[in-house]
């Protein structure tokens, strides 16, 4: 049997996101994503032995798509005027490029409420979204500190949430994440121009 490897392993995952998000948390099982990912039974339980391994699984796959995502957006430093868009364009990608990614992650959340190991990862996870989002504002030119970016993370998936639960005719959540946007730029600008020069 030939050894697992990164690609397959990568495949499985995203069938186990599209289990997630066609059929919630109870639908993932080892044979449903062998069905979706259209494998042999039994190939999904070799590359993840336990339903925790394949979550984990599912969990490192969103992660590193966002981050690939948000690498791949050309940052550059920005006057005021631009920074607006860039951060609005970053936010959204970061969580809503995908629609299965946004539902199989909030599907594990609600999880991870009676699961406290899956909190432990969710939570994990969560910082590095934070951290990442940090250092590609801090290189767009906006000052954040680690509250600042966890607020914008955590509005971008609060609004993404209820868009894609609700029946809002809107589907697209980039004017809401504007204004969670403006909000922050508005007020670290009114803190920056309060300082007192020296």
């Amino acid at each position: 049997m030939p050894p697992p490897n990164a690609q397959r392993r990568g495949h499985l995952a995203d069938a186990a996101i599209t289990v997630l998000a066609e059929r919630g948390s109870h639908g993932l099982t080892h044979r449903a994503v062998d069905a979706t990912a259209a494998v042999p039974n039994g190939t999904t339980s070799r590359y993840f032995r336990t339903r925790e391994a394949l979550v984990s699984g599912v969990v490192e796959r969103i992660t590193a798509r966002i981050n690939d995502r948000v690498q791949a957006f050309n940052v550059r430093p920005l006057d005021p005027d631009h920074l607006e868009a860039a951060l609005v364009a970053i936010l959204t990608l970061m969580v809503s490029e995908d629609a299965r990614d946004a539902l199989a992650l909030f599907e594990l959340h609600l999880e991870g409420t009676r699961n406290p190991r899956l909190r432990e990862t969710l939570t994990a996870s969560l910082n590095d979204r934070r951290d990442l989002l940090l250092r590609q504002c801090r290189a767009a030119g906006l000052g954040l500190d680690e509250a600042d970016a966890m607020q914008l993370e955590m509005s971008v998936l609060g609004i993404v949430f209820t868009t894609l639960t609700t029946g809002t005719e809107d589907k697209d959540p980039k004017a809401a994440v504007r204004t969670a946007v403006r909000a922050l730029l508005s007020r670290r600008l009114h803190q920056k121009s309060a300082v007192p020069a020296e």
